[in-house]
């Protein structure tokens, strides 16, 4: 029997809770010992799962051998095929959950920090200047004739902004985005899978605490939810490789619209539109001939017979093709403003954080380092290549931190992590349930944000920036949650007769 990937799993372990420690041994020092706290608890929580990591890795045949037969069973027990389950407790926490989210943004609303040197005042200050300008329509002149320079804030939010600039009306119009959102994802998710996944995976947005408090403050957030919301209940509905459908070509523009669509709200976008393209390549590669002979799983079948799954170029090349091109149809007002003003479609004075230590404003980097490839240039002249590792691998030990932790419910705060720790089991066991295309494209998307944030960490770091990835993960939570109801009491579904 093989037991070279899980030992390999085990130290990969051992090495994430290693790193983990060192972080919260770091910033508290003998603050863990002195007084008893949750970063106490969480650092006990690392040392264990260093020390199982470590007895994984040097575990014996015999042990492996016993332990991965059952393993193996049931995780094909939670793999399954998922049969949609309609339950009258679905149906209400469907309802519970709008009822929630509307109770907490109400108390919410009002302790949300004033626009006062934030993100708030940026996009409040930009929408009256739109909106003295003439509006939306003069704003989508002024990009095509590279008239508007505003690099930073995407012009999407701002020009809907601009209608209502004032900052208790875009708490408002924020809030009602959120609303939509919350609406659109949980029901859609509930035709997907059945209205208990989807009931679960509502209740569950509606109690987060960082989907509340970006959705309550006048930020483009809580619009870029509800396209991303829209942005993934299309992708669940892209055939898996093989099956006979009419409609993929539709569903690829669509997908690229979307994407665009997010582009104009926020910059981030980008990474969305690169995971699509690099998790619609993944299907031209047979990934079973790349793997060593010591890591493949052993089957009945021929090594003469076609790969299921599998994608010839042309049908890849032609998906990305309708994607690229709508994303461009639909992005084309910022794409030409980008090319005309800052000579590269895609600009972003963000970008040039990347290559800084610290946080400097935007504007003036641009100013001083001239083109990005000039401030490419000078982080790699000045720095190691061990700085560059060092900053990587902190920064996604971070990442995972604050991964787990917008996972959690309001009203707590560092409490959160715990809740994510739990829910954890769950978004794999949701996983290893759905086993559409889907399920690749998350992984794909989850790996591009943590290596582009962990990056970016010495400049800033929040729960904003994974938001994207927040609707899918809940959605697996959730289907998570009622698979292991399923197996552990399985609930008789109702019948649509």
């Amino acid at each position: 029997m093989n037991t070279v990937l899980p030992r390999i799993i085990s130290g990969v372990v051992a090495c994430a809770a290693g790193l983990a420690l060192w972080e919260i041994v770091e910033i508290k020092g003998t603050m863990l010992v002195a007084s008893f706290s949750l970063s106490t608890i969480a650092a006990a929580c690392c040392m264990l799962a260093v020390v199982m990591g470590i007895a994984g890795c040097l575990a014996t045949n015999y042990f492996w051998e016993a332990v991965l037969p059952v393993l193996g069973r049931f995780l094909k027990r939670l793999s399954a095929p998922w049969q949609p389950l309609d339950h009258w407790s679905g149906s209400l926490l469907l309802s519970f959950s709008l009822i929630v989210y509307f109770v907490i943004m109400l108390n919410l609303l009002p302790d949300q920090p004033l626009p006062e040197g934030n993100d708030q005042a940026a996009f409040l200050t930009q929408a009256r200047d739109v909106q003295e300008a003439g509006g939306p329509s003069v704003l989508l002149q002024q990009l095509f004739a590279g008239e508007y320079t505003e690099a930073n804030q995407h012009p999407l939010y701002v020009a809907i902004l601009s209608y209502l600039p004032d900052y208790e009306a875009g708490k408002r119009l924020s809030a009602m985005l959120g609303l939509a959102a919350l609406l659109l994802f949980a029901f859609g998710i509930a035709r997907r899978y059945g209205n208990l996944v989807g009931g679960l995976t509502g209740l569950l947005l509606a109690v987060n605490a960082a989907w509340c408090r970006l959705t309550g403050q006048v930020v483009c957030e809580a619009l870029l939810l509800l396209i991303v919301a829209g942005l993934w209940l299309v992708l669940l509905r892209v055939p898996a490789e093989g099956t006979s459908e009419t409609r993929p070509r539709f569903l690829w523009i669509g997908i690229g619209l979307l994407l665009g669509l997010a582009w104009l709200t926020k910059g981030t976008a980008l990474l969305l539109l690169l995971g699509v393209l690099c998790w619609r390549l993944s299907y031209t590669v047979d990934w079973r001939r790349c793997l060593p002979a010591r890591f493949k799983v052993e089957t009945t079948e021929s090594e003469t017979e076609p790969r299921a799954g599998r994608l010839c170029w042309k049908q890849a090349l032609l998906s990305l093709a309708l994607v690229v091109g709508s994303f461009m149809v639909i992005a084309a007002p910022l794409l030409i403003r980008n090319a005309r003003v800052y000579g590269s479609p895609t600009f972003n004075a963000n970008s040039y954080l990347l290559f800084e230590d610290e946080f400097t404003e935007p504007h003036a980097l641009i100013e001083e380092r001239g083109s990005l490839g000039n401030a490419v240039r000078r982080y790699w002249q000045t720095h190691s290549l061990a700085q560059m590792i060092k900053r990587e691998v902190k920064g996604l030990a971070w990442q995972v931190f604050i991964f787990l932790r917008s996972l959690g419910p309001f009203p707590f705060h560092e409490g959160r992590l715990f809740f994510g720790v739990l829910l954890l089991p769950f978004l794999l066991t949701g996983l290893l349930t759905e086993s559409g295309p889907a399920r690749r494209l998350y992984l794909v998307w989850l790996v591009l944000f943590w290596l582009a944030f962990a990056w970016y960490l010495p400049i800033a770091a929040g729960e904003r920036f994974l938001m994207p990835l927040l609707l899918p993960t809940f959605a697996f939570i959730g289907l998570g949650l009622a698979r292991a109801g399923q197996l552990l009491k399985p609930l008789p579904a109702e019948s649509g007769e």
